[in-house]
C-alpha cells in the first residue's frame, strides 16, 4: 500500500479577481492545476532568493555549466579578465 506524502495547506489572497483570472489562465496554458502552478512559482522564488539552498546550489551548477558552454562557443575576447576588471574599476 502506497502512502501519500503529507502536504501543507497555505491560504493565498490575491489582488483582486483580475489577478485570480490571470493565474487560472497561466495554469491552464501549462496544463497544470492552479495549486501546482502557484506551488512551482513559490518554489522558483524561494530558490532565486536563496531560501532553498540545496536547489539553489543545483541551479547554480546548471547555470555555471551553461555559462561555460557559452564561453567556449564565443571563444577568447582578446583581453584578459584582469585587464577588464582594471578598466571597469577606472570607470
Amino acid at each position: 500500500m502506497r502512502t501519500m506524502p503529507k502536504k501543507a495547506r497555505l491560504g493565498l489572497y490575491l489582488d483582486g479577481e483580475r489577478m485570480k483570472r490571470q493565474v487560472k489562465v497561466a495554469a491552464a496554458k501549462r496544463g497544470v492545476s492552479v495549486t501546482a502552478y502557484c506551488s512551482e512559482a513559490i518554489k522558483e522564488r524561494l530558490i532565486r532568493d536563496g531560501e532553498i539552498a540545496e536547489l539553489a546550489d543545483e541551479n547554480r551548477k546548471v547555470l555555471l555549466t551553461l555559462m561555460d558552454r557559452l564561453r567556449q562557443e564565443i571563444g577568447p575576447i582578446g583581453i584578459s579578465a584582469a585587464n577588464l576588471v582594471k578598466t571597469g574599476r577606472r570607470r
